[in-house]
């Protein structure tokens, strides 16, 4: 399962304000950049590029839901 959302934390204290949670069995996957959401939403086409170098693919559709996007995802082979 992967979450994408913006960072809670108070902008003195951080420079990033995406986070990206990918939960694997036990393990937490997290990246983080510096990017707006478009319009309110999330741009699926950095979603995608973030969860694809992390090692992952997207194997269902991005949902969005109270400021947050979520998207099954599932290691890739060789990964």
């Amino acid at each position: 399962m992967a979450i994408c959302q913006l960072s809670d934390q108070p902008p003195e204290d951080f420079d990033v304000n995406t986070e990206l949670l990918i939960l694997e069995g036990k393990e937490l996957h997290v990246a983080t950049w510096d990017a707006e959401p478009r319009d309110g939403g999330f741009d699926v086409l950095v979603l995608n590029d973030r969860v694809s170098a992390l090692g992952f693919m997207v194997v269902t559709d991005w949902e969005f839901l109270e400021g947050r996007a979520y998207a099954v995802v599932e290691r890739r082979a060789g990964g």
